[in-house]
Formats: structure tokens, C-alpha cells, sequence
């Protein structure tokens, strides 16, 4: 059985606090998805701040991946828009106006 005497206090040192600032300082920053640092903004490999509005400065236009069909005021249209506003969270309970 292993105690906890088996164990000494420096099992893990801390390292020098100069090791860990250049580690820090040559740390990835921003180069791809799982960098160990990201800088605010909208790029892909960014985080985005905690005000960002999706108006394209700060961070991407919300719905910039979606594209709306059909002639304005249209059954088509409106599927469309409906569409769009499920895949970001809505619950569709409309009900459809063609007979």
C-alpha cells in the first residue's frame, strides 16, 4: 500500500519563474483553434469579446453564411426566413397559410 510519506514535497517543483515567462512569451498565440492564447477579434482562430454585436468589426456578421430565396412576400420567401431563424434556435409553431 502506498502512503502518503512515500511521497516527497518536491515530487513536482514549481519551475523558475523566468522558464515560465518564456515559455509564456514563445507561446502560440492565434495560430490555429487549439492555440494555448487567442487575441480578441474575428478571425477564425480568435475569441471574441464579450461585447461583440456580429456586425462584422469585432467579430463575423451573424447571419453572413445564409441566403435567403424566393420572391419577397412569397410562400418560398418566407420558408426561406424560416428556415434560417430555425437553424439558429427558433421554434417554428406557425402554421402554414396555403390552404
Amino acid at each position: 500500500m502506498i502512503s502518503s510519506s512515500d511521497f516527497s514535497s518536491d515530487i513536482n517543483p514549481r519551475p523558475p519563474a523566468e522558464v515560465v515567462e518564456d515559455f509564456h512569451e514563445n507561446s502560440d498565440v492565434d495560430t490555429r483553434a487549439e492555440a494555448q492564447h487567442h487575441t480578441l477579434g474575428p478571425a477564425p482562430t480568435q475569441a471574441s469579446p464579450g461585447d461583440h454585436t456580429h456586425d462584422g468589426g469585432d467579430s463575423s456578421l451573424l447571419l453572413s453564411s445564409e441566403v435567403i430565396v424566393g420572391a419577397r412576400n412569397s410562400e418560398a420567401w418566407a420558408q426561406s426566413v424560416n428556415a434560417i431563424l430555425v437553424r439558429l434556435g427558433a421554434t417554428d409553431n406557425s402554421t402554414s397559410t396555403v390552404p
